[in-house]
């Protein structure tokens, strides 16, 4: 009995009878690398002819089974595709269509209209087979396709559709569903986890299960805001004002587009008028934005990504707000920001200070407020308007260069009493060092020292006491003298 013969006999004892059986052919003998792939229902395409036009196919739909596996060289296409052919005419079946080589035409063709389950190597030979089945639940439908790599292996792959109709009662339909009225996703309360003395702003509240990650107020400051982004690049306007700088975490539930439309909702309610508003790559280069803003904010996706800046009209002074939000590459919110800027003017008659003020507060009491000395909130970096209280406060240190003071800085009791005492004492460090090194008053002239909140000159129970309360004074020390 000769190899072919073996082979044959060896693949009739393990073909199944019935077409309705697990699978289609059995495993073919030396096969490896065996791979399966099982479709619930798929349209599917049987090549019948092919032409110098194309291909003519016949569609059909079902559940589909695509098998693969390498056979060793020794095995050639035309035994595999002559095995297949022998049990399509045991089973009965009607071969549609069978081609090799050129007779299946175009390659490139044939890879085309058999992607993407069956892979069509255009280097080497191919065969095709095609062939209708009649099952004990209906047509099966079983094309095969094979290409012989010489001096390597030959690869085999087969689909195996049955015919069945479009099963279309796999999803459950809830027509109470549409009797009930829209349900709005619940958001926990996270207020609690809001960063330390923050809050937010009278103007505009938060929404809900959103927190406060970072809070900042300045009483005066320029804020530069967007009021276009053109080709030169990002057009800013600086405002003078007052800031209150609160940024929000926004719970995942919420889409950026939710969360845009709120804020212009509640614009809309206060009538504020719209200067400026981008939004996606519309707002250019998230990085630059953010720096052209001074946030203090991470980058993230250029695509999601909006900004809105509004100004309301008011007697006291016009109030500008704006909103930079953020997604990440999900599209889920990362950051938001608001910004609540009320425009003001300085306040030089805040400076009281002067020459002869400070020696006859240090002759008569021994200390002196040094009112109009301004830090940024929260911090100890100075404000440009502090620059002419170093001046008077430098000359009066020159013309008593004998004399030795402390420079204690004081705070309101909002927040920790150790934090209230750090920040105080880096307050009076940050007005020695202004001194010594823009002034050269001599270090050894000058001793920092934070008081915190513990010499209130006012009470802390409203914001004017408060005011009063953060304060620097030099004080004269008469161990010095």
């Amino acid at each position: 009995m000769g190899q072919n013969t073996l082979i044959f006999v060896s693949l009739l004892a393990s073909l199944a009878t019935s077409v309705n059986a697990a699978s289609l052919f059995g495993p073919f003998p030396n096969a490896k690398y065996p791979e399966e792939k099982r479709i619930h229902f798929t349209p599917f395409h049987i090549i019948t002819a092919v032409s110098n036009q194309g291909f003519t196919l016949k569609p059909v739909s079902g559940r589909l089974t695509h098998n693969s596996f390498e056979l060793p060289d020794s095995y050639p296409l035309a035994l595999v595709m002559n095995n297949y052919l022998a049990q399509f005419k045991n089973l009965n079946a009607e071969v549609l269509f069978q081609c090799e080589a050129e007779g299946c035409g175009d390659g490139w063709a044939m890879r085309d209209q058999l992607a993407p389950l069956i892979t069509v190597d255009t280097s080497y030979p191919g065969a095709y087979v095609a062939a209708k089945l009649k099952g004990a639940g209906g047509d099966v439908y079983s094309s095969i396709y094979a290409f012989h790599r010489e001096g390597s292996y030959t690869k085999v792959q087969l689909v195996t559709l049955e015919v069945i109709p479009e099963p279309l009662d796999l999803v459950e339909a809830n027509s109470n569903f549409l009797q009930q009225g829209t349900q709005d996703v619940a958001m926990a309360d996270r207020r609690s986890d809001d960063a330390q003395d923050s809050a937010d702003h009278p103007l505009l509240g938060r929404m809900p299960g959103n927190y406060i990650t970072r809070y900042k107020q300045t009483n005066l400051t320029q804020v530069p805001v967007i009021v276009g982004i053109s080709a030169a690049g990002i057009q800013t306007q600086s405002l003078d004002a007052r800031l209150t700088e609160i940024r929000y975490q926004m719970p995942e539930r919420y889409s950026l587009f939710e969360i845009n439309s709120n804020y212009a909702a509640a614009a809309q309610k206060l009538n504020a008028e719209q200067v400026f508003y981008c939004k996606g790559t519309g707002c250019g280069d998230d990085d630059a934005l953010i720096k052209a803003m001074g946030l203090f904010q991470d980058d993230a996706e250029d695509q999601w990504q909006e900004y809105q800046l509004y100004r309301l009209s008011r007697p006291q002074g016009d109030v500008y707000f704006d909103i930079y939000s953020q997604g990440r590459y999900d599209a889920t919110p990362g950051d938001t920001t608001l910004r609540v800027m009320e425009l003001s003017v300085l306040k030089t008659d805040r400076i009281a200070i002067n020459l002869d003020a400070l020696n006859d507060a240090i002759t008569q009491t021994g200390k002196a407020t040094l009112d109009g000395l301004l830090f940024d909130f929260d911090s100890d970096r100075m404000l440009p308007e502090s620059q002419p209280v170093l001046e008077v406060l430098a000359t009066y240190l020159k013309q008593h260069p004998a004399k030795g003071f402390y420079v204690v800085g004081h705070t309101d009791d909002k927040g920790e009493r150790a934090y209230n005492q750090s920040l105080s004492l880096r307050r009076a460090d940050a007005v020695i060092q202004s001194l010594t090194q823009q002034y050269h008053i001599p270090a050894s002239q000058l001793t920092a020292h934070g008081n915190g909140e513990y010499s209130p000159v006012a009470s802390n129970e409203n914001e004017s006491g408060q005011a009063l309360n953060r304060r620097v004074e030099l004080v004269l020390r008469s161990d010095m003298e």
